[in-house]
């Protein structure tokens, strides 16, 4: 941003009041930001403290002074700060009457894009074939967001002379205040999925409400069956040609020869839309970026990094292309670099940007050069920044740790949507406990807990001590709660600050006899009581000696007491429900008398923060439900995991011909096979052979073929457009875990925490 208002303009378009012991109104705020850790923060900086799921703006607002910030946006004045504080009403919608304001100067064409699927790729892909006919802004990322599409309009400059700004929509009537803002000139329209979402009634009401940033547009630009690409595409599948498609339109729209405009589709890069997270050599963890580095998309990557650094040590690896190497300002890469605090920087580019910009590092003219004589990164988490997918490429291939190609990718977009689905139902001041047990229900515990950690949860559970331990060894701060604590590891507990849950009076007693020998005092212990689960917890009539002895003993002292309920996704058993849910708060009221003080109570789980909520109580516990799991609530949240591989191999068979052991599949007619590279000891279940189920490769359905062996397994690729090196789909978005599970008689948390260690785990952003 390089925005021009002064203080005293900004007061006057909030209809606020300048802020006391200001001397000089006038003094230029360039530019707004909405996390005190932000790169961008200089003595010109406006910091709104807005209120959310996760965190409170107003209890930042120290660390951004610290920054060097001078000016903030609140609607609670923070009297022991000495930033100048605009007090408004409600600082979001501050934030977005100044950037309709600001997007209101400017008469060149916003093009306002929203659907369900592909906004970000669309955006693009419009990008990049008109980029040279125009100096185009556009929303970094996917911000579409109520705050997205504000800090996306404030990016709009004279400099530019076309924006594209994505919108979307989680509720009715939040489309009317981005079409305040927007204000969009043209509107494309990217279609609408399947799924209506958890906060509307139908497919048709959010096709509307969408439709809705398009009420004063000059020009809609939507697909039509007719379409057709101009030349092809370096993408098969459908959607990708759906998307080409959409971009197409509005680049003839704006009478981009087609001479040109066929040789720009036949170079539509691959959008990653996501910061990929992965496994690196030596202790590293890789964040893999390499797909555009504006200064924009840098930024937000540079507070990903520090969000997940932990312990680790902070590397950024960027490059930048000729092209963008004309128009970046050396001092506002320096400002940008210095605040992100970190500890080694390796720049790629045809000049060397950070001698330009007094910027301590080490300087590769190109990507062959890097990998001549490599850094050695230990311990390190390395964000890849960049232009060129292909090159930097090799560069994160060096670093990442050789493992099996077949993946669990965890989709952390979703999750985060998933939790913020679940928040939506809590009563203010309700807390979250997130459990991470069992791996993190397999999906990794380290990096699952460092994404929660950031997104604020109060509490991380986890079932043995040990996963405890792993957790502070890397960094993670947030309180943690042990479910099933053993004995031997009250030790460990003690001191690396784990919280027991004590489930009788055996386990109370080790663990205060272990307390006193250490000589420690006011320990937090969880307690678990028995309301009808009949596994590990206190049961109604050991309730008066527990508190005998609570009563009796400083050494410890209650921080939550929490049961579990067992049928609270199944409205069939309601009464059980809530004959649970009454046992609970009679038990925790009568210790809480006995004892004098006192202490949070959970109970709700996944289910049970959806359908009871008289269950929240004072915290809820998050487990299946951030996975997009429950089975009855699917068009409530979003999938978050995809089992992936790719074909290793493909042969054609002639009628007679078998496959794999026990030639339990022999051809009947000339079919196509592919192998895979995926087998009963990466979880791909062997009950689930001979046709039971079947993988997605190009959006065509696969069967499995013959038996699934150990390490791979033959699908039936007759028909189906294909070649070494594609994608294949076990269980995703397009392949249903819930389908799988009724074929195997379980349920989709027995499958996903069954996935091998050898899988390797992807993490997308």
């Amino acid at each position: 941003m390089n925005l021009p208002y002064s203080i005293k303009e900004i007061c006057t378009i909030l209809n606020a009041p300048i802020p006391e012991g200001i001397q000089d109104p006038a003094q230029l705020v360039k530019n707004v930001v909405i996390d005190s850790r932000s790169p961008r923060v200089t003595a010109n900086t406006l910091f709104v403290a807005l209120k959310g799921n996760k965190q409170d703006g107003h209890k930042f607002i120290g660390k951004f002074e610290l920054a060097g910030g001078k000016f903030a946006l609140v609607s609670e004045p923070v009297k022991t700060s000495r930033v100048h504080q605009i007090v408004v009403e409600d600082p979001l919608r501050a934030l977005q009457l100044l950037a309709k304001e600001h997007r209101a100067r400017f008469k060149y064409p916003v093009i306002g894009i929203t659907g369900s699927n592909g906004k970000t790729i669309v955006k693009e892909w419009i990008y990049h074939l008109l980029k040279n006919k125009f100096s185009i802004v556009r929303s970094p990322k996917s911000f579409n967001s109520q705050i997205g599409v504000a800090l996306s309009l404030l990016e709009m400059s004279t400099d530019n002379n076309l924006a594209i700004i994505e919108a979307g929509i989680a509720a009715p009537n939040d489309m009317d205040i981005l079409e305040e803002m927007i204000q969009p000139s043209i509107g494309v329209f990217t279609g609408i999925g399947d799924a209506h979402g958890a906060n509307f009634e139908s497919k048709a009401q959010k096709k509307e409400e969408k439709f809705k940033l398009f009420k004063n547009v000059q020009e809609l630009i939507q697909l039509e069956e007719n379409d057709q690409l101009l030349g092809p595409i370096p993408f098969q599948d459908e959607a990708s040609i759906a998307n080409a498609k959409l971009a197409t339109k509005v680049a003839l729209s704006f009478e981009l020869p087609q001479e040109e405009l066929v040789d720009k589709l036949a170079q539509l890069p691959k959008v990653s839309m996501r910061l990929e997270q992965l496994k690196g050599i030596n202790n590293c963890t890789l964040i893999n970026d390499a797909y555009t580095a504006d200064f924009s998309a840098l930024e937000i990557a540079l507070r990903h990094l520090t969000e997940l650094a932990g312990l680790k040590k902070k590397v950024l690896v960027l490059n930048f292309s000729e092209e963008q190497l004309q128009n970046i300002q050396p001092q506002a890469i320096a400002d940008l670099i210095y605040t992100a605090s970190l500890n080694e920087i390796a720049f790629i580019g045809s000049e060397n940007l950070l001698a330009k910009a007094r910027i301590a590092g080490n300087y590769f003219h190109s990507v062959d050069e890097f990998l001549e004589n490599p850094p050695n990164y230990k311990d390190a988490i390395i964000l890849f920044k960049g232009s060129r997918f292909n090159s930097l490429e090799k560069i994160v291939r060096h670093y990442s740790e050789k493992k099996h190609i077949t993946q669990l990718e965890v989709n952390l977009s979703a999750m985060r949507k998933n939790l913020n689905v679940f928040r939506s139902q809590l009563k203010e001041g309700v807390k979250t406990l997130a459990m991470v047990k069992a791996q993190s229900y397999g999906t990794g515990l380290i990096d699952s807990a460092l994404f929660l950690q950031a997104e604020g949860v109060n509490y991380l559970g986890v079932a043995y001590a040990d996963e405890g331990v792993t957790l502070r060894n890397a960094g993670i701060k947030t309180p943690i709660m042990v479910m099933n604590p053993e004995e031997t590891a009250f030790d460990e507990m003690i001191d690396f600050d784990l919280e027991p849950s004590i489930y009788s009076t055996p386990l109370l007693q080790s663990l205060l006899h272990h307390l006193i020998l250490r000589k420690k005092t006011h320990f937090p212990i969880h307690l678990k009581l028995d309301t009808g689960m009949n596994r590990l917890g206190f049961k109604n009539d050991a309730i008066a000696d527990l508190i005998s002895t609570l009563k009796t003993q400083p050494e410890v002292y209650v921080k939550t007491a929490f049961s579990h309920l067992s049928v609270s996704e199944d409205i069939a058993h309601k009464d059980f429900t809530e004959n649970q849910i009454a046992e609970f708060k009679q038990m925790t009221t009568q210790i809480k008398e006995a004892i004098g003080y006192a202490f949070d109570r959970h109970l709700a789980n996944s289910a049970a923060i959806l359908n009871y909520p008289e269950s929240h109580f004072d915290m809820v516990r998050i487990g299946i439900g951030m996975y997009g799991l429950l089975a009855d609530k699917k068009n409530q949240l979003e999938d978050v995991l995809s089992f992936k591989t790719q074909i290793s191999q493909i042969k054609e068979l002639k009628e007679g011909d078998s496959v794999g052991y026990g030639r339990t599949f022999i051809a009947k007619q000339n079919t196509t096979i592919g192998i895979i590279p995926v087998g009963y000891a990466d979880g791909l279940r062997r009950s689930l052979s001979e046709g039971k189920w079947q993988v997605i490769v190009n959006n065509n359905s696969a069967k499995i073929l013959g038996t699934i062996c150990m390490d791979m397994c033959i699908i039936d690729l007759t028909g189906i457009p294909s070649k070494i090196g594609d994608d294949v789909q076990i269980f995703g978005t397009e392949n249903s875990i819930f389908e799988m599970a009724a074929i195997l008689e379980t349920i989709p948390y027995e499958i996903i925490a069954g996935i091998s260690n050898r899988v390797h785990r992807v993490y997308l952003d």
